[in-house]
């Protein structure tokens, strides 16, 4: 029989280190601080993440299934650098997706959550907290969705859209734009109607969409070379 005192039960935790190096970087990736065509050395990220090489290279695998890292011409790999062809398909997905995320979560999440979702979309101070309400509105939107397969599709597309953001809100009348989108959106989704938050998600997509690839076009006439 076993002795109640002799209690040495340790909970399982719920991300491997592989998986918990995925998600250090692809935060680090979404806030900017790992840009594009950033080298990403073996060495490099065992010394800053304090995990085994072993785990590394398979996050590293990972990361490269997820399209957010690719081989690097010299050594390793770097930041995916995107080009115009690849982020005008990830804003198609994006826009075949999103729309139904939305509707899901009108559908299917809390008062609470709801709340919590249109709090995101109140003005804030800096730029930095602006960036970071708009990744908690994605990740509040996607877990009320309910849909595991829809946000293990959608996460993804997430981290790399957010690594464009910086860029894509040069575009004169960008930031204001979007910022409304998302007070339309949140609005939407307040009033609990699916096709009004599915309309003002396709809304805010496709005029993402369009900074986006008008901000990476620049971008590639200035560095012709990939």
């Amino acid at each position: 029989m076993t002795d109640p005192k002799l209690d040495l039960l340790i909970d399982r935790p719920t991300e491997s280190v592989p998986e918990m190096v995925v998600r250090r970087i692809r935060q680090a990736i979404a806030a900017g601080l790992l840009p594009p065509g950033r080298q990403l050395t073996e060495r490099e990220l065992v010394e800053l993440t304090g995990v085994s090489r072993t785990s590394v290279r398979e996050a590293m695998r990972h990361l490269q299934t997820l399209g957010l890292v690719e081989p690097s011409p010299s050594r390793g790999v770097r930041v995916a650098r995107l080009g115009s062809a690849e982020v005008r398909e990830i804003y198609e997905v994006r826009d075949a997706l999103e729309p139904a995320a939305a509707e899901l979560f009108v559908l299917r999440a809390t008062d609470e959550e709801v709340a919590e979702l249109v709090e995101k979309v109140q003005p804030r101070p800096s730029g930095e907290e602006r960036l970071q309400a708009i990744y908690e509105f994605d990740e509040l939107l996607l877990a009320g969705a309910r849909n595991s397969l829809l946000k293990s599709m959608l996460e993804p597309l997430h981290t790399r859209i957010h690594a464009l953001r910086s860029l894509s809100v040069t575009i004169p009348g960008r930031h204001e734009a979007s910022r409304q989108e998302y007070l339309d959106l949140a609005e939407a989704i307040a009033s609990r109607s699916p096709e009004r938050a599915a309309e003002a998600a396709h809304r805010h997509v496709r005029a993402a969409a369009k900074a986006a690839l008008e901000a990476v076009e620049i971008l590639e006439k200035q560095q012709p070379s990939k």
